[in-house]
């Protein structure tokens, strides 16, 4: 790796620091730090360097010295590379910083640097993994091909830094060629269809599927499989009537069905088993009654966790115990420790007669501060209400040691520039391994400095020691109360919003342009603007806390109205109207099995936190526990829907 870039820059910095206007500190660091993000951006390196040294010993001076080096990573001198790592161990930007430095020594193939760097990497990439293999393989590493092999035939996704491994295992019959069409099987099928093209390169060119036909295919498999002549197929030629399959699944899983039925006697068993997984998962989450049949047609086939627990969410909606249990005990061990996975498990061997199995795995579970714990206190009869004046309070000693560690004080900096991402980032760093005293600690520093996000993620996250105030705290309380008196809304629902969509920040905006306390959409909020007759309305009127909890909570009334249970409003809140209208069953549905067979992961996840904020705002608003089985319902039917319609809600 040549000398130093940076230090080619010492003498334009320097003309360039002589030149800045100079400020007191005070008055300086601020602009100093914020035009020095603008330089890094804008690859101004001499202007860079000039900032990175006015902000010498200033909270942030990680900041303009990371920017340098990951700005020419490549050409930087190893050690000022790792005098940086060293002087900020543990920190976002060292781990990045060492991330980008690894990718560049495996891309210039300096092993002996890679070799003494690679041991102090965090976290996993795959990039950098295959650097390694090549690294070890390069040295006669035994063990190094059959790790390779396991990455290989796992199916998960490589990189380009992979292909020279398992080109060079495949060269040496480490990697058959049956392996290579099961890892080009995998790839099509989940829609990799860049790395399933540089795979190929590692078959004979006389049996590799053409590119080209692999692009037609993605673009419309329907049309491919209409066209292609049904004869005797060779390799290459069923696993592109496979990937064309699997890929019309995934938007019409019907169409898909039957078109693997007409294609079946002209494919070899395994594909045809393997294909009737990948109709039976998307037709799971299209919510298809065949779906069932489906998944049992792909008896014999490899599943993975997302196929089966779509198989056991097909099998809830169908009211199919037996097919519940036996989709969970198919699951992965780590899988099937899930909090979904254990309560549901204890729902089917209740159904089943196995009381007592069922009991001891909810007994475990109502211990547990989440949506499937509380659901399983109520099962058991052991729900009890948080104890709001009971929480854990750090001391000023504590509070001291804590906002004295270099991570918290550089979130704590960011977030007051107003650079939230680089300030979470730099936070959830920070608390990585902290005990519940200090998770509770930092909490507090956040709550200080009004910053709900923080308080409320970090007290969420202790075992034993809680603060159940500090998770669920009451800011906006005039606002959001008023809001649901306007609207005829529980006060608990609207704060359960609020928390789960900005955290009671009321100047959030999320990275698609949502606003305020309920996170509207300039379109929505102009729509909802109209319906009340406020006018004039200009969309930087939704920072006002109180204006935006009206807005938002005439929003939800609508929804509620138009579709008439708070499961479906709150899916619509987060997904849409038509969709949670959508995803309703033709008969009643329980509200839990509505919300656990929501094909959003996102909105899924979203409308259990929800209705779990809700039972916790519901007894610190009222004293009274409520019964969230009670909240959750049933979800009415679609059969005999009487078509009110909800196209003109946004």
């Amino acid at each position: 790796m040549a000398l130093t870039f940076i230090k080619t820059l010492v003498m334009a910095a320097a003309i360039a620091a002589a030149a800045a206007p100079r400020a007191s500190p005070a008055q300086s660091s601020d602009a100093d730090f914020l035009a020095a993000k603008e330089a890094a951006q804008r690859g101004q390196w001499s202007r860079l360097e000039g900032y990175r040294a006015r902000l010498a010993g200033h909270v942030l001076e990680a900041y303009p010295a990371y920017w340098l080096l990951a700005g020419n990573v490549e050409r930087a001198d190893p050690k000022d590379v790792q005098a940086f790592l060293a002087r900020y161990p543990g920190s976002p930007l060292a781990e990045s910083l060492r991330r980008d430095f690894l990718r560049a020594l495996g891309a210039a193939q300096s092993w002996e640097l890679f070799r003494a760097e690679y041991p102090r990497m965090s976290g996993d990439d795959v990039e950098v993994t295959c650097y390694s293999f090549q690294e070890r393989l390069a040295r006669g590493d035994a063990e190094a091909g059959a790790e390779a092999h396991a990455l290989f035939v796992s199916g998960r996704d490589g990189a380009p830094s992979c292909d020279a491994v398992f080109a060079a295992l495949a060269a040496d019959g480490r990697i058959t060629e049956a392996e290579t069409w099961a890892r080009l099987r995998l790839l099509a099928a989940s829609g990799n269809v860049r790395e399933a093209k540089r795979l190929a390169a590692l078959l004979p060119a006389k049996r590799a599927p053409n590119d080209k036909t692999i692009d037609r295919i993605a673009r419309d498999p329907a049309r491919y499989l209409a066209h292609e002549k049904v004869r005797a197929l060779d390799r290459a030629g069923q696993e592109l009537v496979v990937f064309a399959i699997a890929r019309l699944a995934r938007g019409k899983p019907e169409d898909a069905a039957q078109q693997l039925a007409a294609w079946a006697p002209k494919l070899a068993a395994d594909a045809v088993s393997f294909s009737w997984g990948q109709v039976a998962w998307q037709g799971a989450l299209a919510h298809q009654p065949s779906a069932l049949d489906w998944y049992a047609r792909a008896k014999g086939a490899k599943l993975d966790d997302p196929q089966i627990a779509w198989r056991a969410r097909a099998a809830l909606r169908s009211g199919d115990w037996k097919q519940v249990l036996d989709a969970i005990q198919a699951l992965s061990p780590q899988v099937a420790r899930e909090p979904t996975w254990r309560y549901w498990r204890a729902r089917a061997q209740r159904a089943l007669g196995d009381a007592a199995g069922a009991d001891a795995l909810l007994r475990t579970l109502a211990t547990e501060n989440h949506f499937y714990g509380l659901l399983a206190q109520e099962e058991i009869g052991a729900a009890k209400a948080p104890d709001w004046n009971a929480g854990w309070r750090p001391g000023a000693a504590d509070l001291e040691r804590v906002r004295a560690f270099e991570g918290i004080q550089r979130a704590l900096e960011l977030y007051r520039l107003g650079l939230e991402n680089e300030a979470a980032r730099e936070w959830l760093w920070a608390i990585r391994g902290f005990d519940d005293r200090d998770l509770l600690t930092a909490a507090e520093i956040a709550r200080q400095s009004r910053i709900a996000d923080r308080a409320i993620n970090t007290a969420d996250r202790t075992v034993q020691l809680h603060d159940f105030a500090q998770r669920f705290p009451t800011p906006h309380r005039e606002a959001l109360a008023a809001a649901a008196r306007q609207w005829d809304l529980d006060e608990s629902l609207v704060y359960a919003l609020v928390r789960q969509e900005s955290r009671f920040n009321a100047e959030a905006r999320s990275r698609v342009g949502a606003v305020g306390l309920m996170q509207l959409m300039p379109a929505t909020a102009r729509w909802v603007a109209k319906q009340i007759a406020l006018a004039p309305f200009k969309p930087q009127m939704l920072a006002s806390p109180d204006l935006n909890a009206q807005m938002g909570s005439y929003y939800f009334r609508r929804v509620l109205t138009a579709l008439g249970h708070p499961m479906l409003a709150t899916a619509a809140y987060n997904a849409g109207p038509g969709r949670a209208r959508r995803w309703r069953d033709d008969r009643p549905l329980e509200g839990a099995i509505y919300a656990e067979t929501i094909p959003f992961n996102e909105t899924r996840d979203y409308v259990k936190k929800v209705f779990t904020n809700a039972w916790y705002y519901h007894h610190r608003l009222t004293g009274k526990i409520a019964s969230l089985h009670e909240m959750l319902g049933v979800v009415p039917g679609a059969a005999g829907d009487s078509g009110e319609v909800v196209a003109n809600i946004p």
